[in-house]
């Protein structure tokens, strides 16, 4: 078979040009609420992912006290949410008062009395003190002897088998004339060795017989929750089953921290216990402030409260019920923190702002007012934002057969994930159903509504044969072209997917070619949003345009480091009144009635 000459080639270096190819700008996910509160268990101010119910129930509980995280993710689901996440605060400083929050903890002693091992619940609050633990020493798992002498001062020995050995290792090397402890420090064939500056102090004969076998204890913990048993362990950072951390792998109760024990092995293991309860154990509910739920930002590992959202590139709404929860409790008191409506406000001032500056998320705000319509229509001019919207009234809704009235923002974003899953970000999260409710707090009339939509706040409402529904889609704004919560939410999200698909093009050359290259790229995002209705005008000229060229890049921002796009777009907004002309025709009457 002939060869075609292009292909006869003499040996070398050849280039072959491929053309680049970028991923396509993309809507991500949407309808994924970041929410702050409080929990009877689980870690604190840390994001935990939940995609339902029972896995939230599994990971924070239900706090008996009360509040409103737990319904609020419930109701969530229930109106089609399909994942969230989750920041559990508790107080944690000494500012505001009352009790801090604390794990319930346990001290083992080792065999000599010394402390030895402190026992931690995984996370604070008085769950843990429910705990109770036990430790023992156990039965050799394996035994083994020696088959040559070991000689004094020798750090070896070689034994018949070494299953069951591993580096770490604590092994007690004993006949009826002598014992010693060693951690293993390697294994090699049929010969275990221990550290250089342990030598053996007199020699052990293999004949006599000279046994070896491991030295472990086991660690049970029992709760409510569940019962653990670990085995096998070892004080030795260096073992396969090191305590702290297979119990940190493993626990959902537990954490273990060494006290470095002065007693020489094996007298520094913890001394045999049995169902030892552990105690100390806080929920840090008392005296908590605003700050403990806006939190602070100290660097990627130290984010607490709200701030620790900001890292969670998927939340694009924001909720916080149980700001309502303590101020419900605490208005009375006339003292102290969440005693007054200031408290509430900085925490959702907080809320907006986060929003404001990441321009990606959106904040559903509760009224603090469950049934007064006229305090909420005072609070509501406390913000002028274009990155929130505030609901009303409070929702009542079956928990475990008892009625409990809660907010709406756990209800409200479920509406919103559910309008995104079947429709999509454009469509208005309202003139929908509100699933797992009941009541209202308070039944509007016409007027009311009115009165409270002109103002930016959503309504609640009943229908005598469409149900309970969300009525208004409005933010909290004085900016008539940014006055619905879909044309923010529009906005947000492609923000989002530019900058999210975008990043290839940081430290490329900034020439023409480039500029051709995003425009064309974002033009093809935009279309098909378009297409999906997303945009009105009856063509893609009157929807949305985009430029980026020599005019929006001039030399003194490309010296800068610098490439501006600019987009503009022309969101859908909806249709809130329908009026109806309805002329009747009267017989008889001349062309001049």
């Amino acid at each position: 078979m002939a060869s075609s000459v292009s292909n006869i080639r003499p040996p070398g270096i050849y280039d072959e040009m491929a053309e680049r190819r970028h991923t396509p700008i993309t809507l991500g996910k949407s309808g994924v609420p970041g929410f702050v509160g409080l929990a009877q268990r689980g870690p604190t101010n840390t994001p935990v992912r939940i995609t339902g119910i029972p896995q939230f129930l599994d990971v924070f509980g239900d706090l008996p006290q009360g509040g409103f995280l737990a319904p609020a993710v419930e109701a969530f689901f229930h109106n089609g949410g399909r994942e969230c996440f989750v920041v559990r605060v508790a107080h944690r400083t000494g500012m505001g008062g009352g009790d801090l929050a604390a794990p319930a903890r346990l001290q083992l002693d080792d065999r000599e009395g010394r402390p030895a091992i402190r026992v931690e619940a995984s996370s604070e609050g008085v769950w843990g003190n429910q705990i109770v633990v036990s430790a023992r020493v156990q039965a050799p798992r394996a035994q083994t002897f020696l088959t040559l002498d070991a000689q004094k001062g020798e750090c070896e020995a070689t034994v018949r088998s070494t299953h069951g050995f591993r580096p770490g290792t604590l092994v007690r090397i004993h006949n009826d004339g002598a014992e010693e402890h060693r951690y293993i420090s390697g294994v090699y064939g049929k010969t275990i060795q221990w550290d250089v500056d342990e030598p053996l102090p007199e020699g052990m004969a293999a004949s006599a017989p000279t046994y070896v076998e491991p030295v472990e204890f086991q660690l049970s913990v029992r709760s409510p929750l569940a019962n653990e048993t670990f085995s096998d362990l070892s004080l030795n950072p260096a073992s396969p089953f090191f305590a702290e951390r297979v119990v940190a792998e493993r626990s959902r109760l537990v954490r273990l921290f060494l006290l470095a024990s002065r007693s020489s092995p094996p007298m520094n293991l913890p001394a045999d216990v049995q169902d030892v309860p552990m105690s100390g154990g806080h929920d840090g509910l008392e005296g908590l402030t605003p700050d403990d739920f806006i939190g602070m930002s100290g660097g990627p590992d130290n984010r607490t409260g709200l701030f620790a959202l900001e890292v969670v590139d998927d939340i694009d709404l924001l909720a916080i019920p149980d700001v309502m929860w303590l101020f419900r409790r605490n208005a009375g008191l006339k003292v102290g923190p969440f005693s007054t409506l200031k408290d509430v406000e900085v925490v959702h001032d907080a809320m907006v702002s986060q929003c404001e500056r990441l321009s990606d998320r959106f904040a559903v705000l509760d009224s603090p007012f469950p049934d007064d319509a006229g305090r909420t229509r005072e609070y509501r001019l406390a913000f002028d934002t274009r990155f929130a919207a505030l609901y009303f009234p409070w929702i009542v809704m079956d928990r475990g057969g008892r009625q409990i009235t809660v907010p709406p923002s756990g209800h409200v974003a479920g509406v919103v994930a559910r309008c995104d899953e079947e429709m999509g970000v454009h469509k208005p999260p309202a003139n929908e159903v509100v699933r797992d409710a009941e009541d209202l707090a308070v039944l509007l009339r016409e007027e009311d509504i009115g009165y409270l939509n002109s103002e930016g706040i959503n309504c609640i409402r009943t229908f005598s044969t469409r149900g309970l529904r969300v009525w208004g889609a409005r933010v909290m704004s004085s900016d008539p072209q940014f006055r619905y919560v879909n044309v923010r939410r529009i906005l947000n999200s492609i923000n989002r997917a530019m900058n999210t698909n975008l990043q290839w093009v940081v430290f490329e050359p900034n020439l023409p070619s480039l500029w051709k290259t995003v425009t064309r790229n974002v033009t093809h995002f935009l279309l098909d949003l378009w297409r999906k209705g997303y945009f009105t005008g009856s063509t893609p000229e009157e929807a949305f345009f985009v430029k980026c060229d020599d005019e929006t890049n001039p030399p003194e921002e490309r010296e800068a480091g610098r490439m501006i796009v600019e987009v503009g777009v022309a969101p859908v907004r909806p249709t809130e009144f329908v009026v109806l002309r309805v002329a009747q025709e009267m017989q008889g009457a001349s062309e001049g009635d």
